[in-house]
């Protein structure tokens, strides 16, 4: 920011800037132009935005037929993955989009286009050209893009006076989120390359060093740009290849041990909970499938979701069989509770789910928890004082 502080100076001092009017054109500022590009490779678009494009071998599939995280049945040719380099890491209407990698497959080639912004007049042009590029009917494919990305665009074309695009949003985290989360330390890209697609960086500019890359650049120092060039082609190329990745796990059976049953791709396993829960947004029958899968290999939060299904579909007796296999060494608030709750109302014996009750408080719980359990003890105490009456 110190960066920004200090242009901002300089331009106090150097006073207003001439205006220059071209005919036939609305007038904007004029930015500073370059007389190379950046790197090789790059060309220039307009003044003070540059463009390049990577071609490399497909990522994907020609079609997705039998989704998991998609929306429905889909070309790669409906995908559109995307990334934003800004000059914040959070969100406010000063963040600025300075490079935009757009990524897709087509005619058997998947190509990453990079527009780069050379300082900010050039913005208008940038987004113009995003704006080209980009079909406002296909699927964009982001990471963290739903909460972060997408709403940064929507702001810089907003305060451009533009009207914002509103593609329909695929954002990977969240269903990454439900496959990974019990199973990794994180579920940030760079570790999902690692430790999922078995894919290591080397020599990669962490991007929480782009907006200081960026503002050095604006001084005059281009040392560590390229570094963000290539750390954003990275991201949209890992983008396509964890699409692939997650959709190969849901083209599995499960089976008995709560693992996959097919060509499980390589990397770490997903939780069967993980699996169950995604396809609960649009298959119950295969979400049911692994949840009994998890319960039997031993997944305990496979179990409690599967007894809370039986129960609601009346099979009290199965959800019992569930929650005493997790308490069994009287440890389990929660398959205690369900228990205590059964007696209480399906077999109206107070006095059996007080006993169900005993030595929780001894258990590592949140203060919610504590005065639930209480709350429901003095009031079996009352019950089964009652019945003795």
């Amino acid at each position: 920011m110190s960066n920004l502080s200090q242009r901002l100076a300089r331009l106090r001092q150097a006073g207003p800037a001439p205006k220059t009017v071209k005919p036939g054109r609305d007038f904007f500022p004029v930015p500073s132009v370059l007389s190379e590009p950046p790197e090789p490779g790059w060309k220039r678009l307009t003044e003070g935005v540059w463009e390049r494009s990577i071609e490399s071998p497909p990522l994907l599939p020609d079609e997705f037929m039998d989704p998991f995280v998609l929306p429905g049945p889909l070309r790669s040719e409906d995908l559109v993955f995307y990334d934003l380099e800004t000059t914040g890491l959070s969100g406010g209407a000063g963040n600025i989009a300075f490079l935009i990698g757009i990524g897709w497959q087509k005619a058997g080639r998947f190509t990453v286009t990079q527009l780069f912004l050379e300082d900010y007049p050039g913005e208008t042009a940038l987004l113009g050209r995003y704006t080209e590029l980009i079909d406002d009917n296909l699927f964009q494919v982001s990471y963290n893009g739903r909460s972060f990305d997408s709403q940064v665009l929507k702001t810089r074309f907003l305060l451009n006076r533009m009207p914002p695009l509103e593609p329909p949003q695929i954002d990977l985290l969240y269903p990454s989120r439900r496959l990974w989360k019990q199973v990794l330390p994180n579920v940030t890209l760079g570790t999902l390359e690692k430790e999922v697609l078995g894919f290591h960086r080397t020599g990669d500019l962490p991007g929480r060093e782009a907006p200081d890359a960026w503002f050095e650049w604006l001084d005059g120092d281009s040392g560590r740009i390229g570094g963000v060039f290539r750390h954003n082609a990275d991201d949209i190329v890992s983008l396509a290849r964890l699409l692939v990745h997650i959709e190969k796990w849901g083209a599995l059976e499960p089976g008995a041990g709560g693992n996959g049953i097919g060509k499980r791709p390589s990397g770490a396993v997903p939780s069967a909970r993980g699996i169950a829960r995604q396809w609960s947004l649009g298959n119950l029958r295969r979400e049911r499938r692994w949840l009994e899968a998890g319960w039997a290999g031993g997944e305990r939060l496979c179990g409690r979701e599967l007894a809370v299904r039986l129960r609601r579909e009346g099979h009290f007796q199965s959800a019992v069989a569930i929650w005493e296999k997790l308490n069994e060494s009287g440890r389990d608030f929660s398959a205690a509770v369900e228990l205590a709750k059964y007696r209480e109302h399906r077999m109206k014996n107070p006095e059996s789910a007080l006993e169900i009750l005993h030595g929780l408080e001894s258990l590592p719980l949140s203060s919610r928890h504590r005065g639930e359990l209480e709350h429901r003890r003095r009031r079996l105490e009352r019950k089964a004082a009652v019945d003795s009456d």
